[in-house]
């Protein structure tokens, strides 16, 4: 028995695309830009059952929870994905981050199979840093709200 994947080793980030709707019915989707990294926490609250009669702490599973959903930008101050401003049904970053805005987002990756996590979220926290001789920089955070879909 191999200890690969039948369907290879690994699979690269490029072709990676954060999609974000606009909030209206039906949801049209646009693709953030300049997303730099990604990452999507999944996570169970575990609540402990230890009875007087244990001599091992017991554990169980309840909630499950997305966490902080976290991705960083190259970050444009008039593109229309990042900016604060909905522009022609397109919400930007801060406007969804400013107006607390409840959006359907989805990663969708890059394996040819059209494989998407889809979730709602609302943007918790938007930061923006440079220094000299680099470029500016945003860090998103979004906290889930609600059951994903996670195919």
């Amino acid at each position: 028995m191999s200890a690969t994947s039948p369907l290879g080793a690994q699979q690269t980030v490029a072709g990676f695309l954060l999609q974000v709707g606009n909030a209206m019915s039906p949801d049209t989707f646009s693709t953030v830009a300049n997303v730099s990294d990604f990452s999507l926490p999944l996570s169970a609250k575990i609540v402990e059952t230890t009875n007087v009669g244990d001599t091992w702490i017991r554990r169980v599973a309840t909630l499950l929870d997305m966490g902080k959903i976290t991705f960083k930008i190259y970050w444009i101050m008039e593109e229309i994905t990042h900016r604060n401003s909905n522009l022609n049904n397109i919400l930007g970053l801060r406007y969804i981050f400013t107006q607390r805005i409840l959006a359907d987002w989805k990663a969708v990756y890059p394996d040819g199979n059209g494989s998407t996590d889809a979730f709602p979220a609302y943007c918790t926290g938007f930061n923006i840093s440079g220094k000299v001789g680099d470029v500016f920089m945003g860090t998103c955070e979004l906290s889930n709200s609600g059951a994903p879909s996670l195919v």
